[in-house]
């Protein structure tokens, strides 16, 4: 995805601004030893207050395991009875996945994400680091996963990848939001152009794109950047 020298520059003369000290930007911390809760935080994330997310994910350790892999959550879907029975009884969240009628429950996206990484024989975080660290996106489990329902804008994949611990930018409203602010409302945005800007900033201020992608997100929210 191309993105001009000069779009670079505007941005980092931005973050330099507007963004406070990067030794003092920090990354969140992910999953490292869940893949099972790295996927159930990209689904339930979206659209949703956060605040919901970490019910969700305290629900799940509670009635499951903090270290789940794949399978295990998989095999907690399957003994639930099925995506809905385990949305009520684990995680205690029946949103859908869009607002459209007919619309299926984030938790059966959450049942096909688990069943495409058992298909790519990806149970745990350093199994999912393996397949991909080379080529985070345009790999095969990144185009099954854009198959998924509701999942072709590829954000969710992205903040997967975030919270497993690798180099990666959630192009979600608030990303957008920021670059508009830096760039200009007449600013050229989709889903591959914004994690290129985003990556290609943090690479010339030298600072993971986890950490830019975070701090960004906080100011585009209106959030404290500190807290």
């Amino acid at each position: 995805m191309t993105v001009t020298d000069n779009e670079i520059n505007t941005l980092v003369k931005y973050c330099e601004a507007h963004l406070g000290d990067p030794q003092l930007w920090w990354t969140p911390d992910g999953y490292p030893d869940s893949l099972a809760l790295c996927i159930i935080d990209s689904i339930y994330s979206t659209g949703s207050h956060y605040s919901s997310v970490v019910k969700v994910i305290e629900r799940y350790i509670s009635a499951c395991s903090e270290s789940d892999g794949a399978r295990a959550l998989a095999q907690s879907i399957q003994k639930s009875g099925g995506a809905r029975q385990w949305a009520s009884s684990i995680t205690h969240n029946l949103k859908p996945a869009h607002t459209s009628s007919g619309a299926p429950l984030k938790a059966e996206i959450i049942k096909q994400a688990a069943d495409l990484m058992i298909k790519f024989k990806i149970d745990t975080v350093p199994d999912l680091v393996a397949q991909v660290a080379g080529q985070l996106t345009e790999n095969d489990v990144h185009r099954d996963w854009k198959r998924l329902p509701s999942q072709s804008s590829g954000v969710t994949y992205n903040y997967l990848l975030i919270l497993a611990g690798l180099p990666s930018v959630k192009p979600d409203r608030m990303i957008f939001r920021f670059l508009a602010t830096a760039l200009g409302e007449e600013a050229e945005l989709d889903a591959d152009r914004a994690v290129a800007l985003m990556t290609r900033t943090a690479q010339v201020m030298n600072v993971d794109p986890r950490a830019l992608d975070h701090i960004a997100w906080r100011a585009a929210s209106g959030r404290e950047l500190g807290d």
